[in-house]
C-alpha cells in the first residue's frame, strides 16, 4: 500500500502561499508581542547597556557555562 497522495499542483501552491502568509503572520505576532512587554524591553534595554560597557562573555565561555559542546 502506497504512502504517496496526489495533489493538483494547484492546491500545492495554494498551501504553500498560505503557509508562507501565516508564518509572517506568526512571525509579526511574535514581534508585536514583545515589543508590548516591559519586562522584555527592560531586559534588552539592559543587555544594550553590558555590551555598550563591553560587560560581555565569549560564546566560549557561555558554552562552557551552559555545558554545551
Amino acid at each position: 500500500m502506497s504512502k504517496t497522495i496526489t495533489l493538483p499542483i494547484s492546491l500545492f501552491k495554494k498551501f504553500s502561499e498560505t503557509s508562507k502568509i501565516f508564518e509572517e503572520f506568526n512571525d509579526e505576532l511574535e514581534d508585536f508581542l514583545l515589543s508590548s512587554n516591559p519586562k522584555f524591553i527592560s531586559k534588552m534595554r539592559q543587555s544594550r547597556q553590558n555590551h555598550i560597557q563591553e560587560n560581555t562573555r565569549s560564546l566560549a565561555e557561555l558554552k562552557k557555562e551552559l555545558c554545551i559542546k
